[in-house]
């Protein structure tokens, strides 16, 4: 038979196989976001996530049913830009646009609406440019190299590697961008991000993250099971969340 005649196909990837995003994919400026999508834990194609979808992912990387429950709620609420007044069942940190539903009636959400302005997304991230300066969702090569340099154990990222890295990436983008929007709000949601990277990848009592992890999670958006990552046994609840959001809080204060 001639191969003119045949056709082979890929088999699509089974749910928990990484697979990078096609270029009609949308995607987060959320590293731990879109491995979840890049492994199918979420929709791959970053669109018309469910609720129930997103707190079944983040419960299976460790997260306690608290902690789900306060992202994915927040996330799930419409978004509104009045800070002070938002109307009835909307909210500043909310991502969906209003009557965004899926053919069942069900609320959803795309992934990309997790950077849209004025809601969780924020200046002075740690791989991404500020919105005003350049690419705010995809990872800044240099920004990365930053990152990765870090760390005073070249091997593991402790708490406090990352919370000075925060302060250094402050006093960075304070020079550079004039407008720069990061108050003390937009501060402790930056150290959640560290404290959740932390309790969610890290090792031992300290959660100290290998460098194999970050490489894996920031530079490929990959769940770091080849390098022998395996979710918590037992989740982290809010009371962990908030010692790590106060520890890297302590090295990372700018104000």
């Amino acid at each position: 038979m001639s191969s003119s005649s045949t056709s082979i196909t890929e088999p699509n990837p089974l749910q928990g196989e990484f697979q990078p995003a096609g270029p009609t994919d949308l995607r987060a400026p959320c590293p731990a976001l879109n491995s979840l999508a890049n492994h199918g834990l979420i929709a791959r194609s970053g669109r018309n996530i469910t609720a129930a979808e997103l707190t079944s992912a983040v419960r299976y990387l460790g997260l306690g049913s608290d902690v789900a429950y306060l992202l994915v709620g927040s996330a799930f609420k419409v978004h509104s830009d009045d800070h002070n007044n938002p109307p009835p069942g909307a909210r500043w940190s909310g991502l969906r646009d209003p009557k965004q539903f899926n053919a069942d009636g069900i609320p959803v959400l795309n992934l990309d609406q997790v950077g849209r302005p004025h809601a969780i997304e924020h200046d002075v991230s740690l791989t991404r440019q500020d919105r005003l300066l350049g690419d705010y969702m995809d990872l800044n090569p240099d920004l990365y190299e930053g990152l990765l340099s870090s760390p005073r154990d070249s091997s593991t990222f402790r708490v406090s590697d990352l919370g000075r890295f925060r302060k250094l990436r402050y006093d960075q983008q304070k020079q550079t961008n004039e407008n720069l929007d990061f108050d003390k709000k937009k501060h402790f949601i930056a150290c959640a991000e560290v404290a959740a990277i932390s309790t969610v990848f890290g090792q031992g009592l300290r959660r100290k993250v290998p460098r194999r992890y970050i490489e894996a999670v920031f530079g490929e958006e990959r769940l770091p099971y080849d390098e022998g990552w395996r979710p918590r046994s037992w989740k982290v609840f809010l009371p962990e969340v908030a010692v790590f959001v106060l520890g890297a809080s302590w090295y990372a204060w700018p104000f």
